[in-house]
C-alpha cells in the first residue's frame, strides 16, 4: 500500500514530528540527580558508537570501487545501532524501571552522534553551509530543549502551579507520549516497505555481510571486555553491554529515505543484522552478563 514516494513522506513525518515527541517525553522523565550520577553513560554510549565508526573507516578501504552513497550507508551501519527500541524490553525485564530510565539517558550520547555525524553521512549536499543547516533538525533541537528543561526544572524551587495548569500539562504530556509511542511502528513501516522492494541479491552481497560482522561481532568483542575494566554500577554496565550487541538501527531506514542514500544497502543491512541477532544477541549476553 506504500509507494516509494509515500515511504519518503512517512519518513519525513516520523523524523519531523513523531520521533521528537518520543525524545521529549523520555528525557523529561529524568531528574537532574539522575543526569549527574550517571554522566558516564552517554559518554560510554558514544564510545560504543565511535568504536563501530572506527572499524568502519578501516574496513571501508577494502570495499572496492563503490558509489559514495553506499560507503556512507556502510559507515552509518557501523556508527549507529539499535540503542533504544530493541534494548528496551531486555532492560525492563532485567533491571526494571530504573534500568529503563538509565537506558533513556544513555541514548543521549547516540542522539548527539545521530543528529551530527549521522546527518552529515547522509546529507546529499557537499556544501559545508548546507551540512550545518541539516544539523538543526527537529529531533536534535528537541533533545537540547528537553535537557535544558530538566536542568531548569530541578535547579530551582518553583511554586506549585494552579490545578488547571497542572491538568493542562498532564494532558499535553499524555498526548506527546501517545504520539511518540508510534515511532517504532513508523520505523518498521518504512523499513518493511523498503524490505518489500529489496532485491534479494542485495542481502547476499558480501559487503552487507561484512558490515553485519562488524556490527554484531567485532564491536561487542571489543567493547564488552573494556566495560568490565571500568568502575561502573552493575546496572549501568549491563545496559551498555545490551546496547553494544544490538543490530543496526531501524532509524537508518528513515534517514536514508529522508536525506538520500543507498536505501537498498541500508535495507539489506537491517534485514541481515536483525536475522543474525536472533543468534548472536543471546550468546553474547550470556557471556557478558
Amino acid at each position: 500500500m506504500l509507494s516509494a514516494q509515500g515511504t519518503t513522506d512517512l519518513a519525513h513525518i516520523a523524523l519531523s514530528l513523531i520521533y521528537p515527541a518520543l525524545i521529549f517525553v523520555s528525557i523529561t522523565q529524568l531528574h537532574l540527580a539522575d543526569l549527574r550520577a550517571n554522566v558516564a553513560l552517554p559518554l560510554l554510549a558514544m564510545v560504543i558508537a565511535m568504536t563501530g565508526l572506527g572499524l568502519g573507516l578501516i574496513a571501508v578501504r577494502w570495499l572496492g570501487r563503490i558509489p559514495p552513497a553506499t560507503s556512507r550507508a556502510f559507515l552509518f551501519h557501523c556508527l549507529i545501532n539499535n540503542y533504544s527500541f530493541l534494548p528496551l524490553p531486555l532492560v525492563l525485564f532485567r533491571y526494571g524501571n530504573k534500568g529503563v530510565g538509565l537506558l533513556v539517558f544513555s541514548s543521549v550520547g547516540f542522539e548527539l552522534l545521530l543528529w551530527s555525524l549521522g546527518v552529515m553521512l547522509f546529507t546529499r549536499t557537499e556544501r559545508n553551509r548546507d551540512r550545518l543547516k541539516s544539523l538543526f533538525s527537529p529531533p536534535l533541537i528537541t533533545l537540547v530543549v528537553s535537557l535544558a528543561l530538566v536542568v531548569i526544572r530541578d535547579s530551582f524551587a518553583w511554586p506549585t502551579p494552579p490545578e488547571g495548569l497542572q491538568l493542562a500539562a498532564r494532558t499535553f504530556h499524555t498526548g506527546l507520549s501517545t504520539l511518540g509511542a508510534a515511532t517504532i511502528a513508523f520505523s518498521m513501516l518504512v523499513a518493511g516497505s523498503r524490505f518489500a522492494m529489496l532485491k534479494f541479491e542485495t542481502m547476499l552481497g558480501w559487503r552487507v555481510w561484512f558490515v553485519s560482522v562488524i556490527r554484531l561481532l567485532a564491536v561487542p568483542l571489543i567493547v564488552i571486555p573494556l566495560l568490565t575494566l571500568l568502575p561502573l554500577d552493575p546496572i549501568a554496565r549491563g545496559i551498555l553491554c545490551i546496547i553494544a550487541v544490538m543490530p543496526s538501527a531501524m532509524v537508518s531506514a528513515l534517514f536514508s529515505e529522508r536525506y538520500g542514500g543507498d536505501t537498498d544497502f541500508i535495507a539489506g543491512g537491517l534485514l541481515l543484522t536483525h536475522l543474525w541477532a536472533l543468534l548472536t544477541v543471546p550468546l553474547l549476553l550470556a557471556w557478558a552478563l
